[in-house]
């Protein structure tokens, strides 16, 4: 997925289309500012659970996110844009969410970021 993201605060409807080219099966879950890591840990500790569960642990701090997705298939999540901030965006498979991350920039009315 890219690595940036910017949303208008004022398009409270959002829709993103998550496709997988890669040949690993793949999630991407949206999380509250600066969960990632500890997500990721918690889809780890899932152990034998997690393909059943889609490596996605029952937590408040996932805000939206998609099932695993095999090569060349696609999920659309659908959300309402939450406040301007900064939402980090993560893949759970073990051993992921190292390298496959990023972030979600919700922009305040107006499009400027703060500073």
């Amino acid at each position: 997925p890219p690595r940036s993201t910017l949303f208008p605060y004022t398009t409270l409807f959002r829709s993103l289309t998550f496709v997988n080219n890669d040949f690993p099966p793949h999630n991407l879950l949206i999380v509250k500012p600066g969960t990632a890591d500890e997500v990721a840990t918690l889809a780890i500790l899932l152990a034998n659970d997690g393909f059943k569960k889609q490596w996605r642990p029952d937590t408040p701090k996932i805000l939206w996110g998609s099932t695993m997705i095999d090569y060349e298939q696609k999920s659309v999540i659908s959300f309402t844009a939450p406040a301007p901030g900064d939402y980090p965006y993560v893949c759970t498979f073990p051993g992921h969410a190292l390298l496959m991350r990023g972030m979600m920039h919700v922009l305040p009315k107006g499009g400027a970021k703060k500073k």
